[in-house]
């Protein structure tokens, strides 16, 4: 496999040279991926070996990581990942010194389980795996794209599944949310993807006093609030918007001070009104009367 991969490249790139030194790779295995019939499995598990060998050259294991991931956009084989036991070495990429390594196992976790209980509660049962994810998503020293791969990650385990919520909320999760909104180094990406997590949370968690309570205490109310501004990216006030609209539903109600700002905002978004989500905006607006 790893024959194939440097072959792969060198043809990518059109050095004669390097193809040269790299030779034809096995037929049966140019086979397996092209020829009508691949056996999925073991380029899984060949993948996987490349991608957690020390010796093999980052070049290689980021072309790994690459085959791995298409491979496993199939709901069979991103399953397959439980019952060939490659979760753990997949989970282990996440200390990996290497960000590139660290951003790309992200997002392989991520499309793995996205629409996808069985890989969610397949990866989740092992100790300190989601730990691990939320441990990423809340380091400001950490590389901005691994970040913001880790909210893409939280938000495919989380929705949908009340059980890995739950995980997700005794790690205290929620306070992910505010440091990155209020965060300057963040960039609009980054704001986007833990935007995304917050709605998926409300997908699963319960729309009561106690939640709306733990909103405020984690100062999630008060940062999504600044964005009502038309400065702001159209995408995240769209965002923000949403939010407050699926609160609005749920039957949250705001505070004298929180409803001021909320005023304040709306009537500040006035000017880009056209280019945001009707719906939403309509319902938090008539809440901001």
């Amino acid at each position: 496999m790893e024959k194939l991969l440097h072959w792969s490249i060198a043809n990518a790139e059109g050095d004669k040279e390097a193809i040269s030194r790299a030779g034809q790779p096995d037929p049966k295995v140019l086979q397996q991926l092209f020829g009508g019939g691949p056996d999925e499995p073991a380029l899984m598990k060949h993948a996987m070996i490349v991608i957690s060998n020390p010796e093999a050259d980052l070049e290689n294991k980021l072309v790994a990581f690459d085959n791995f991931e298409m491979l496993i956009e199939n709901l069979d084989n991103a399953n397959n990942i439980e019952n060939m036991k490659l979760w753990e070495p997949l989970i282990a990429i996440l200390d990996d010194p290497e960000p590139q390594l660290r951003a790309f196992a992200l997002s392989v976790i991520g499309t793995a389980v996205q629409n996808n209980e069985q890989s969610q509660n397949n990866f989740a049962k092992y100790d300190g795996a989601l730990g691990k994810v939320v441990k990423i998503a809340g380091n400001s020293s950490e590389d901005i794209n691994v970040r913001t791969k880790a909210f893409y990650t939280l938000s495919n385990l989380l929705r949908h599944n009340a059980g890995i919520y739950q995980q997700f909320n005794q790690l205290n999760g929620l306070q992910l949310i505010a440091p990155v909104l209020k965060y300057a180094d963040a960039n609009e990406k980054l704001k986007l993807r833990t935007m995304a997590l917050l709605s998926t949370v409300l997908t699963v968690a319960n729309m009561n006093a106690e939640f709306f309570a733990l909103l405020r205490a984690d100062n999630i109310i008060e940062s999504t609030l600044e964005f009502l501004d038309p400065e702001c990216n159209l995408y995240l006030i769209d965002r923000v918007l949403n939010f407050f609209s699926q609160l609005i539903n749920g039957g949250f109600e705001f505070s004298e001070a929180e409803l001021e700002k909320l005023k304040t905002g709306v009537k500040n978004i006035e000017a880009v009104e056209a280019q945001l989500n009707e719906d939403d905006y309509k319902t938090v607006k008539y809440v901001s009367k």
